[in-house]
């Protein structure tokens, strides 16, 4: 009889148990409640395999994301796709420049949020046999994408030598190492690209016609959906503290960062320190730009203007910006 009972309530507890499990009414202590509560995941959409996504990656490997209650994946996307995927809510920021923000300029209901690079250190990278600009008439420049970043800064550092970029062929090939094995191939005659292709095709025997730009544009920022903004800005906020973190990280512990940039990008050590020394340290420090710097950009890669508070709200940035000064 004893043992009959010590069944009957021995089921009981485990049905009760299933019950609670069933219901999602299960016990866990408090601070993992709030934990998974806070949880929330983020994708981000990211060009190339480069330099300029290293702040992703740093975030991600000293922990800040998740240091801000964030579950982040980034993903190398097509810098065209970008504006769509954010819109659609695929991805919750895109990070190519040119490509997403002139769909801003086009009406995509986003904004920028953020600014990894003020100026990316482009370098028009030609064959051997090509010795000065005027040898690129009717030859192939392999591109990103078409009317991308690189291709604007490619057609403007060849502008300031004299040469009428209208004579050259834009190409649309893919990211960084694509562009520039298709130079070594010879399917191209000449390529824009970043810090360490730079290096890396230099070394190789390919000059360097010209580069870095005076003016440029940015070569990465974070931009997302005016959704986003509104349902999450919380998301909008923590994401950028994250990325400001990595930033400072970035900017004030070179020798790390530069193993940690092999790490993400296999690469010799003479080549990492070139990409760190020419476009890491000059990450930006807060993630903004001022009204004049956003306004000489629609100028250059958007066919018609829109009023800057539909394009552009720092206000996350200097929130979190705020927040790492204040040790919040």
């Amino acid at each position: 009889m004893t043992e009959a009972r010590a069944m009957d309530k021995k089921g009981r507890a485990t049905s009760f148990l299933l019950i609670l499990a069933v219901l999602g009414l299960w016990f866990v202590p408090s601070g993992q409640a709030w934990s998974a509560e806070q949880a929330q995941r983020v994708r981000i959409a990211y060009a190339s395999r480069s330099s300029s996504a290293m702040p992703l990656y740093m975030a991600l490997q000293k922990g800040y994301f998740k240091a801000e209650g964030l579950e982040v994946e980034i993903i190398q996307m097509n810098p065209r796709l970008g504006a769509t995927a954010v819109v659609n809510g695929d991805v919750s920021f895109a990070t190519p420049f040119t490509s997403t923000f002139r769909g801003i300029l086009q009406g995509f209901p986003m904004k920028l949020v953020f600014i990894h690079l003020k100026k990316g250190p482009y370098f028009v990278m030609v064959r051997p046999e090509i010795k000065e600009v005027q040898q690129l008439k009717g030859k192939k420049l392999g591109v990103a994408t078409i009317k991308g970043t690189d291709q604007l800064v490619a057609e403007e550092m060849l502008q300031a030598k004299g040469f009428n970029p209208n004579q050259l062929q834009a190409v649309a090939i893919g990211d960084g190492p694509v562009r520039m094995q298709a130079l070594v191939s010879g399917a191209v005659d000449a390529v824009c690209v970043a810090p360490p292709h730079d290096l890396m095709l230099r070394k190789m025997g390919y000059p360097a016609l010209a580069g870095p730009p005076e003016i440029g544009l940015p070569s990465a920022g974070m931009l997302t959906s005016d959704r986003l903004i509104k349902e999450n800005p919380q998301v909008v906020r923590r994401t950028l503290k994250a990325l400001l973190r990595s930033h400072q990280y970035i900017l004030e512990n070179r020798q790390d960062t530069i193993q940690t940039l092999i790490k993400w990008l296999p690469q010799p050590l003479d080549i990492a320190e070139h990409s760190y020394d020419n476009e890491l340290k000059t990450l930006s420090r807060d993630g903004t730009m001022t009204d004049a710097e956003i306004d000489a950009i629609i100028a250059r890669v958007g066919e018609k203007k829109r009023p800057l508070d539909e394009v552009r709200d720092f206000s996350f940035a200097r929130q979190a910006m705020k927040e790492l000064a204040t040790g919040r």
